[in-house]
């Protein structure tokens, strides 16, 4: 069975010629027959069946079914049916059409294989395997950020291909040709197949076909005609298979979750330490069409645990990518990672923060800042850093703003809290002036903190106590009375303020 209009196409395409008439072109035809003149009053037209028959022996019939005329009248556009003004060999004509019908059938029987491989679950290997028995040609399929995630042969190489850690990429160059060609435009506005050649393999003819997941690109095939030319049931083959990949793909949380921007695929590379090469990690962004500059961070966004409904996932990405210039977003293991590459040391040097504040109080959302860092392959473990300021209740903040500056050593403490009993390695004088104030009603605990609070200046501490400084420096003095401790001593400063972090972070953590 076959389209009519895909029947006309070839019938044009094989004698150089136009069909004529008015028909419904997307009527299915099942079969083709020839109309025989001793016939035609006593004919039961099938309502599926293309007739074939000469202009002069039967314009006259009454057109009850699908009727193709051939050697027509010039003049016959007004009347039903369709016509061919050529005088064809109508068995050329039928075989023509047989041909269509046979290729049509063909691709029906290869599709319904490819639902049973979708339906028992083979994954997508199977499911190009299986489509490159009717396409007879190379087939891959790439992901948005040029990582291909299989093809068909498996281990088919051409030199549009990078290997790198045993994967395969996209060269530099065919990405060049994709983005002048606007392929990659087409791609991610259409899920229509386009057709491409490129100046430095002018042989070589290409069929691109995109992949989509709720209106948004994860990916597109990519299919060669290496071994033979291509057929226009390519590109409605390749379509249904593109179809079916897709619902393939939506098996796995990973690709449900795509925004259908194009690098997601790269940046879940960076936050895994799949990428060792600081060249090629260079490379991939600068195809990917962004500047490195000197300096990184690592920024999460989590959701409120009050949000009560969340938006399409590209309407966050738009706003955060209109507010961090020369930033890639994306959304991983179900938070909004974000890489911000920038020349200036301070990573909001170009941010409109009240804008940025707005966004993060409208929709609920908090927003987590890794320390900077110089090396593109460090990133995962900067992200490691914004995992940890994402989860709840771990941070010495209720701001909607959480920096690892503020919070390192949080980070410290969690990391070593099953080796060692953290409560151990607070210092026993804080302990004892603890236990001092709840007994004789005394502040030198919250003295000393105060002192840390503000960067151990003692007019700044006496003023947020809102004591005299001669007051604030008695409360000192009866301090080191009680434990020997110095306001000299770095090292007993810096174990009065660490034991402090400590005690803040057991307090968060029920410990």
């Amino acid at each position: 069975m076959a389209y009519l209009e895909h029947i006309i196409q070839r019938l044009e395409t094989t004698f150089h010629i136009q069909v004529h008439g008015n028909s419904t072109r997307h009527l299915r035809i099942e079969n083709v027959q020839f109309l025989v003149a001793e016939d035609e009053n006593s004919i039961h037209f099938q309502p599926e069946t293309l007739y074939i028959g000469n202009y002069q022996e039967f314009h006259s019939t009454k057109q009850n079914g699908c009727i193709l005329l051939l050697n027509s009248c010039m003049d016959s556009q007004a009347e039903n049916g369709l016509y061919i003004y050529q005088d064809l060999n109508p068995f050329a004509v039928c075989n023509c059409i047989q041909e269509e019908l046979f290729q049509s059938h063909k691709a029906n029987l290869k599709k319904d294989e490819m639902l049973h491989v979708l339906q028992a679950g083979y994954g997508l290997q199977s499911l190009l395997d299986t489509a490159r028995t009717f396409l007879n040609n190379p087939i891959t399929l790439c992901t948005t950020s040029f990582f291909v995630l299989a093809s068909s042969p498996k281990q088919f190489q051409d030199d549009k291909f990078d290997v790198y850690n045993n994967k395969f990429y996209l060269e530099n160059n065919f990405i060049q040709n994709m983005k002048e060609q606007k392929i990659l435009d087409h791609i991610f506005a259409s899920s229509a197949p386009i057709y491409a050649t490129f100046e430095d393999s002018k042989n070589m003819e290409y069929l691109f076909c995109s992949i989509h997941i709720k209106h948004a690109a994860v990916g597109y095939l990519c299919l060669s005609c290496a071994i033979r030319p291509f057929r226009k049931e390519d590109s409605t083959f390749l379509t249904e298979l593109s179809k079916m990949i897709s619902i393939e793909m939506q098996k796995d949380d990973f690709y449900t979750e795509k925004s259908g921007l194009k690098y997601e695929y790269f940046l879940t590379d960076l936050m895994e330490q799949n990428i060792t090469n600081l060249d090629f990690a260079t490379k991939r962004l600068a195809q990917l069409g962004h500047t490195l500059y000197q300096y990184f961070w690592v920024i999460g966004f989590s959701f409120d645990s009050l949000s009560a409904s969340y938006m399409n996932p590209n309407y966050y990405i738009d706003q955060l990518l209109g507010i961090f210039r020369n930033s890639m977003v994306f959304f991983y293991k179900g938070n909004l990672i974000l890489l911000l590459s920038s020349k200036y040391r301070n990573p909001y040097e170009k941010v409109n923060t009240q804008k940025l504040s707005h966004f993060l109080q409208l929709n609920q959302m908090n927003i987590a800042l890794s320390f900077r860092y110089e090396n593109l392959l460090d990133t995962h473990v900067y992200y490691k850093q914004v995992c940890f300021l994402l989860k709840k209740d771990c941070c010495n903040t209720i701001s909607l703003f959480r920096n690892y500056e503020d919070n390192y050593m949080f980070h410290l403490f969690e990391g070593v809290q099953n080796t060692m009993n953290l409560k151990s390695i607070v210092h026993p004088d804080i302990y004892f002036l603890q236990k001092y104030d709840q007994e004789n009603h005394t502040e030198y605990i919250t003295t000393l903190q105060a002192y840390f609070l503000n960067s151990r200046n003692a007019l700044s501490a006496s003023n947020y106590l809102h004591i005299h400084k001669s007051t604030f420096f008695y409360r000192i003095g009866k301090i080191k009375d009680l434990t020997g401790f110095d306001l000299e001593n770095e090292t007993i400063l810096f174990a009065y303020e660490f034991s402090f972090y400590l005690l803040s972070y057991l307090k968060n953590t029920n410990e």
